[in-house]
């Protein structure tokens, strides 16, 4: 959160975001941690990790070995060949499916026709002693080109 929202209000405070686009990954797995991160700033959302295990992955952390015992990260075919790409492959498919509806959902609830109109203000957090703020209030953005005026 913090180092998104860092990047977003460089970009933006030295008026170079219309000109660069922000991919966010890492520990995206719901429809909430997408708009969340397109929230705080990104255009565009990835989701490995997520896919990976609706793939199969079960975390052996082998990946980088070529021995994944679940044969989704492997070359080796006495690893792979227990991957069944057609069912693995509707397993994957309806995780995605179901992560974007829930996404179109909390766009629905938000008062939002499209991703383009989420903004910081669009998500709510619980803060200390159960004050309500918004991602704007814990994570201003600053305005077009203001740090080339300070």
């Amino acid at each position: 959160e913090d180092g998104l929202s860092f990047v977003d209000n460089c970009l933006t405070g030295y008026g170079l975001r219309k000109d660069i686009k922000i991919i966010a990954s890492g520990k995206v797995l719901t429809g909430f941690h997408i708009f969340k991160r397109l929230a705080l700033g990104a255009d565009l959302v990835n989701s490995a990790r997520a896919m990976m295990l609706a793939l199969g992955c079960i975390q052996a952390l082998r990946c980088n070995t070529n021995h994944c015992p679940t044969g989704v990260a492997t070359t080796l075919p006495r690893y792979y060949k227990g991957l069944d790409v057609k069912n693995k492959s509707v397993r994957v498919y309806q995780f995605h499916d179901k992560t974007m509806h829930a996404f179109k959902e909390l766009l629905e609830v938000a008062g939002l026709e499209k991703p383009s109109q989420i903004n910081r203000s669009s998500v709510y957090l619980r803060g200390k002693n159960s004050e309500v703020l918004t991602l704007q209030s814990k994570y201003p953005r600053v305005a077009e080109g203001e740090y080339l005026n300070a």
